[in-house]
């Protein structure tokens, strides 16, 4: 077995991680024991493709993948035997490598351990129903929402704030997240007293800012001094856990918890199991707990689709206990009680889209392709305008069209913030990284365009105007992956890097200076997540690959607010519409049937 995994690591089919990893149990488990270092080597690199287990029934298709014809593997009940009866595999509740479920799901003992206290923390808070002063709570609801209309699902979000610890508000773009949370603010704020300590946060820079800028606007618009006490600055989830890297720990622990009463996290669909495990464990069980975000969008690009599970199906359907209560705040008590969850009373979806109207190319195509109803008969049902623009494949004329157009004002511009605020307008969207259709080639493509109409110099790597992405976190910088800036010049006529602050100030750095990075006038779907531009030009590959999804597909599409070309050719899309993400994880079924009691816990757990 080791000579086999030895090859397959060196064919780039299983990383040094996941061949180290199985030595090591291997080793633990007495040697000379293939069939353990197997299961160690898989889940290891399941961890790795994103899944937070691995399920034993599941394992054949995904060993399938690995080489060419996969790896063999034991008989399913044989192997489960000899797992259990090595000494380093374990069932719930045992203090070993790896963990066996009931369901057969095998983990790592680390990530067992991340879903359980994620898995236990949310079911604590979605347990309480709180008690309020009604007339006070109602009386401020009829201010925040002046106008009468039935089902209100941002007022009932409001609402339920007041009521339960842990709140969950999904929506699409232009529902209005940002407008309703300013509004639970507001409203807890006039409730409980403006004393409340409030965090805002999100799990990206670009996100925090966004965040930060959306709060700020929002609350403006709050009738009266309601906005007052309600803070503006956000903070990345690393920074607010105070991440220590060196360590891979958190400053922020069981042990030194959170000074907060309430913290509101957006863009949650991107926060992984270990992150939101490091949340939960950090935050005073007296906390309240809001988390907006999108369960349609990609999952986070480390381990669990952990939003999507934590929303499950759920449709605005509460029990009839939480109906009861919300129904003097907001008349919602007519609705039909259902509810299969306990998380599920803390699940508000918001449905309507007050960006994209019903004459919208770009909002009808995002409801086709959330929906799966991509094909011939519903190409019909998209509206002609100005917003969506299909391009058949990859045209070069096209492409250097939308180039040129996009990114001519960014060198027109005459400071580094008016560039970067240019920048905001148009960007290329990718699927891939490699390949005629991926980020690396596109760039190039770019730049070559610019460079022939005398806007880029053709034989320098940095000049003004060159857009630039970081690619790895620099904490000691404040440069994180994702983070985007622009070249421009200084008083003194010196090249620097100036990337956003987060509070309207922008920082000047020399490129000798900066983490790994590269050129952003094309990035991926995934680093885009948590942005909007004005204008996108999405490019799919004209060949099927996996990673072709329909979360890619609706996470790159709802990046445009206004104009949206789509270059790829249709057969493609609507592959790519009909295949899921597909993330092993017990998190769902552990919401659904509850998780159980505290067990054995790993102390290095507690600080991690």
């Amino acid at each position: 077995m080791e000579k086999t995994l030895a090859r397959f690591v060196q064919a780039g089919w299983l990383r040094a991680l996941d061949y180290h990893l199985a030595l090591f149990v291997q080793e633990l488990a007495g040697g000379d024991r293939p069939a353990v270092m197997l299961a160690a080597a898989l889940v290891s690199r399941a961890v790795g493709e994103g899944h937070v287990c691995l399920p034993l029934p599941a394992a054949a298709e995904f060993a399938g993948s690995v080489g060419d014809g996969g790896i063999p593997l034991p008989d399913p009940d044989s192997w489960r035997q000899e797992l259990l009866a090595s000494g380093v595999v374990g069932r719930p509740g045992e203090r070993t490598p790896l963990i066996l479920d009931k369901a057969d799901r095998l983990y790592l003992y680390r990530y067992f351990q991340y879903e359980q206290d994620v898995a236990r923390a949310i079911e604590r808070r979605a347990l309480v129903l709180d008690q309020v002063r009604v007339s006070r709570a109602a009386k401020l609801l009829r201010v925040l929402f002046p106008r009468d209309q039935e089902p209100d699902w941002q007022r009932v979000a409001v609402a339920l704030s007041l009521l339960k610890p842990l709140l969950i508000v999904s929506g699409g773009p232009g529902t209005g997240k940002t407008y309703t949370v300013a509004r639970i603010l507001a409203l807890v704020q006039g409730v409980h007293g403006a004393a409340l300590r409030i965090g805002l946060a999100a799990p990206t820079g670009k996100a925090a800012a966004r965040m930060a800028e959306s709060i700020g606007r929002a609350k403006q618009k709050l009738p009266g001094d309601l906005g007052r006490h309600i803070p503006e600055q956000a903070a990345t989830l690393h920074r607010l856990l105070r991440y220590r890297p060196h360590r891979g720990t958190f400053g922020r622990n069981r042990n030194n918890l959170l000074n907060l009463d309430l913290l509101v996290v957006d863009e949650a669909s991107m926060i992984d199991i270990t992150l939101m495990a490091a949340l939960v464990r950090a935050l005073p069980e007296q906390a309240r707990l809001i988390l907006l975000g999108d369960r349609n969008q990609l999952a986070s690009v480390e381990a669990g689709r952990l939003f999507a599970d934590i929303c499950g199906r759920s449709e605005n359907r509460w029990s009839g206990e939480l109906l009861h209560a919300l129904q003097p705040l907001c008349g919602i008590g007519r609705q039909p009680a259902c509810r299969k969850r306990p998380v599920d009373d803390c699940v508000v979806q918001l449905q309507q889209s007050h960006r994209f109207t019903e004459h919208s190319a770009i909002g009808t195509l995002a409801t086709l392709v959330n929906r799966g109803s991509i094909g011939d008969r519903h190409w019909q049902g998209v509206p002609t305008g100005s917003d969506l623009e299909i391009v058949p494949g990859l045209d070069d004329d096209r492409l250097g069209e939308e180039i040129l157009h996009g990114f001519r004002p960014v060198f027109q511009a005459e400071t580094p913030g008016e560039a970067l605020a240019r920048l905001e307008g148009f960007r290329i969207l990718c699927a891939l990284r490699q390949g005629p259709a991926g980020v690396t080639a596109i760039n190039r493509f770019a730049e070559s365009i610019l460079s022939r109409a005398g806007l880029v110099p053709g034989d320098q790597p940095w000049y003004r105007g060159r857009p630039v992405m970081i690619s790895r976190n620099h904490y000691g910088l404040r440069l994180y992956n994702g983070d985007y800036g622009i070249v421009w010049p200084d008083r003194s006529g010196r090249l620097r890097a100036w990337f956003d602050s987060g509070d309207g100030t922008l920082r000047p750095f020399s490129p000798a200076r900066l983490p790994e990075h590269e050129t952003g006038y094309a990035v991926t779907v995934h680093k885009a997540q948590g942005s909007e531009f004005d204008r996108v030009l999405l490019v799919l590959p004209d060949e099927d690959v996996p990673l072709l999804t329909r979360e890619l597909v609706y996470t790159g599409i709802t990046r445009a607010r206004h104009g949206l070309v789509l270059c790829g050719r249709k057969e493609m899309l609507e592959r790519a519409v009909q295949r899921r993400i597909r993330r092993f994880s017990g998190l769902a079924d552990l919401l659904r049937t509850g998780a159980p009691q505290e067990g054995h816990r790993n102390p290095c757990a507690d600080t991690g």
